[in-house]
């Protein structure tokens, strides 16, 4: 009876453990985290061990995205670039981690809601990865500041990045490693320069890191303007005092000859 009873545990707990399921879940980061240019500098809200916490909390088969905000409270026009490097990747904490698949994605969102892919990649690392490169792949193509986008006076913007984990190629372990990911933002003013396009005065073109598509004009076609009408006003003057004078030469040769 008693084996009967045990057999029948047994297989109640085989039942129950066979039934087990592992959900993924999906995680969203902070998103009050913001980076804004005043001006004068950059002010950020957040730190880069903030995004190692939320990084932390995922494992395999979690999918995490985590959002930065951009925006630009100076009076300018504003040029916006970003790196994305990776302080340490899940298999810098871990050897056994090594083998472990990524989907990576990062992307913006500019003013007008219109999402830009600045890098995507299917899968990264796994088991074609030797020694396991893991996330540094991923950023390997983004180790210099990258264009993000434009943002006037008062706008703002967002940045995302996607990471998932790849459940079937990684093992439990991955719940003590961490992801250690720092954003760094750079604003560039945009000047604005009179220019000569076309052969019209007066356009006014976006400089971008000083360069100019069009070649200017040597000299302000305004103050050439001036210049030209200076002249013209003191040769008419000239003209006239020229005729005053012979008429008056004129006139004192007429009297000469009546006396």
């Amino acid at each position: 009876m008693k084996r009967k009873i045990m057999c029948l545990v047994m297989a109640a707990a085989m039942t129950v453990g066979m039934s087990t399921t592992v959900f993924a879940e999906d995680f969203q980061g902070e998103k009050s985290w913001n980076v804004t240019f005043n001006g004068e500098g950059m002010e950020s809200n957040f730190q880069s061990s903030e995004m190692t916490e939320e990084i932390y909390r995922i494992q395999p088969g979690d999918t995490i995205e985590l959002q930065v905000g951009v925006g630009n409270s100076s009076g300018s026009e504003t040029d916006w670039y970003m790196t994305n490097e990776v302080l340490q990747s899940l298999e810098d904490t871990q050897s056994v981690a090594e083998g472990g698949a990524y989907a990576y994605e990062l992307t913006y969102v500019d003013p007008d809601g219109e999402e830009t892919v600045l890098f995507s990649s299917e899968t990264v690392g796994g088991e074609s990865s030797a020694g396991g490169e893991g996330l540094h792949q991923a950023t390997g193509s983004l180790e210099d500041y990258f264009y993000l986008g434009r943002l006037d006076s008062r706008e703002a913007g967002s940045v995302h990045l996607r990471v998932q984990l790849d459940g079937e190629t990684q093992g439990n372990d991955y719940q003590d490693t961490l992801a250690r990911l720092q954003m760094n933002f750079a604003v560039e003013e945009v000047e604005a320069n009179t220019v000569v396009e076309k052969g019209e005065d007066n356009v006014i073109n976006r400089v971008v890191k000083k360069v100019v598509t069009t070649a200017p004009k040597t000299g302000d076609p305004t103050q050439m303007l001036g210049l030209c009408a200076a002249a013209l006003a003191s040769g008419i003057v000239l003209l006239i005092l020229a005729v005053v004078s012979m008429k008056k030469r004129r006139d004192d040769r007429k009297g000469d000859l009546r006396s």
